[in-house]
């Protein structure tokens, strides 16, 4: 069965859903790297959190491979793609890395709770601001300043790959699909196991295992590249109608189990493979709900709206997070509620900004100087991980 361009304008269910993702992360970092909670059992309770913020960047790396693989449309060239990346990604980027600077040029004070270095490093800075911070083993080159922005270094990998990796997925037969997808997905899980053979000592008290195997199973844009070619291939698979549903339930069920059994898996598979192996099967669950117009809660006008800005969400949230956190004092703990209404109004503000910032800031720009895209097939956007799935626009 050949790949049909009988498909719809828009996924807004995959759009929806990539606003969830991106308020995983955005949860979890405030409720967890903030440290606001007075209560130590609480708070190492909070960090237990951490699985779901790495479920869902893994999620959004394939979530990135499959609507590129979705959206590529005939006669488009590399030029025109990477184009439309830039204007899409590198301006909010940079909007956030100027606001972290900011931020510790004027308050040369962090909160040592976050983590995040109180000097202004030229090294690290510029690592972060030219978007390589993934390839440096470092710690202080990984969490500098905007923290997440190390997930989008990775993503521009992909970018830079896609006009190659595309043909070659394209030319994989329909039946073999399956291999490829199985392939990759265990290529995912080898990661996590031959990764603790990498030699180090732990640098963290609260990370049981060096800074080499987090680098390689985490942020290393090669082995996250599994990531994106199984979204590329899950792709295909849709697309050719060999992707059968899988029920809700089950999916629910597997995502309750791997959470239940992460806590007795080897480190490595918590910053990689335990949650997303459920999870995986939600992408393309989510595209045939668009294909056959179902799904009414994803596809709803404000989700909808949310996802389109989840991008922005995702880069803005860590600095606003520092910001509001020297602002209520560096060093401050805080009881339950107090601390729990601090972080929800980071993520409120967090979100509201984030709405601001993709209407009057990102959208304009793209307009403004991306690449348009070649004729021929309808708009179905050219998303990105964390930073653009937008299956509704350019």
């Amino acid at each position: 069965m050949t790949d049909t361009d009988g498909r719809p304008h828009r996924l807004p269910a995959l759009t929806g859903y990539r606003f969830f993702l991106a308020l995983t992360v955005a949860l979890v970092h405030v409720f967890s790297t903030s440290q606001l909670f007075a209560d130590d059992a609480l708070q190492l309770g909070l960090g237990l959190t951490t699985p779901l913020a790495s479920a869902a960047l893994a999620s959004f790396f394939t979530l990135s491979g499959f609507v590129l693989t979705w959206s590529a449309p005939p006669g488009d060239t590399a030029a025109r793609f990477w184009s439309r990346r830039f204007w899409k990604i590198v301006p909010l980027h940079v909007l956030g890395w100027a606001v972290a600077v900011g931020f510790l040029v004027a308050t040369t004070a962090p909160s040592p709770a976050t983590g995040v270095s109180a000097d202004l490093e030229p090294g690290p800075a510029v690592t972060s601001l030219l978007l390589v911070q993934g390839w440096v083993p470092s710690w202080d080159y990984l969490s500098y300043l905007n923290a997440p922005a190390w997930s989008i270094s990775t993503e521009a990998f992909f970018y830079l790959l896609f006009p190659l990796l595309l043909p070659l997925v394209q030319r994989i037969p329909a039946h073999r699909l399956w291999r490829w997808c199985l392939t990759f997905g265990g290529g995912i899980l080898l990661v996590s196991v031959v990764s603790p053979l990498l030699p180090g000592a732990p640098q963290l008290g609260w990370l049981p295992f060096n800074l080499n195997e987090y680098w390689f199973v985490y942020t290393f844009p090669p082995v996250r590249l599994l990531n994106f070619l199984l979204g590329m291939v899950l792709a295909r698979i849709v697309l050719t109608g060999r992707w059968r549903p899988v029920a809700r339930w089950k999916l629910v069920l597997g995502t309750v189990l791997a959470f239940l059994v992460t806590p007795m898996l080897p480190f490595t598979f918590i910053f990689s493979a335990a949650l997303f192996v459920p999870l995986f099967a939600v992408i393309p669950n989510l595209a045939l709900a668009d294909l056959a117009d179902r799904g009414r809660v994803l596809r709803g006008r404000a989700l909808v709206a949310l996802g389109d800005a989840s991008y922005a969400l995702y880069i803005i949230h860590f600095p606003i997070m520092l910001i509001v956190r020297h602002l209520v004092g560096a060093e401050r703990r805080f009881g339950a509620g107090t601390a729990a209404l601090i972080a929800l109004g980071i993520l409120l503000v967090s979100t509201l900004v984030a709405l601001g910032l993709h209407r009057w800031f990102e959208e304009p720009l793209r307009r403004r100087f991306a690449a348009p895209r070649p004729a021929g097939r309808p708009d179905l956007g050219t998303g990105t991980g964390p930073a653009t799935i937008l299956p509704q626009q350019v």
